[in-house]
């Protein structure tokens, strides 16, 4: 990655938050997962984006996110939304084993969304985060993701 020292690539927001914010129910009561679920929800879904940038395929991450996200979002509109991670090639597999450097408390926001910030030092660069999930059926499906490296 030192061939990119320098290169910023701008915060990208998938989710169309704004939009995604009309159509999101309130939570009923969520809980807070524990911080090794917290840690296991960051790590797969930052690696599941990077594994699309890498190959040009959303279908995975679009499939894992939630029904709020994919009723905003089209597989065409992620390719877009991430092109410039693609063309720079910032990839962040490292992440997988990086401990945090720094992180925010999770939080259920106003909208009944969990909120999962953080910063991801490895040797190549820093990966800022935060991801947005909503449950559905229970389960913590992805509604928003802003990655900045």
């Amino acid at each position: 990655m030192s061939k990119f020292v320098g290169l910023r690539v701008s915060s990208c927001i998938v989710g169309l938050l704004a939009l995604a914010m009309m159509s999101l129910a309130p939570a009923l009561a969520a809980d807070i997962p524990s911080d090794d679920d917290q840690d296991v929800l960051i790590r797969s879904t930052l690696m599941t984006f990077n594994d699309a940038n890498m190959t040009n395929n959303y279908s995975v991450l679009y499939a894992k996110a939630s029904k709020e996200f994919q009723t905003q979002i089209t597989l065409e509109k992620m390719q877009t939304a991430f092109e410039a991670f693609r063309k720079s090639e910032l990839f962040f597999e490292d992440v997988v084993t990086a401990d945090y450097d720094s992180y925010e408390k999770a939080v259920i926001d106003g909208d009944g969304a969990l909120v999962l910030a953080g910063v991801f030092k490895t040797d190549d660069m820093q990966v800022k985060y935060r991801i947005r999930y909503v449950q559905n059926n229970k389960v913590w499906k992805l509604l928003g993701l802003n990655v900045d490296a």
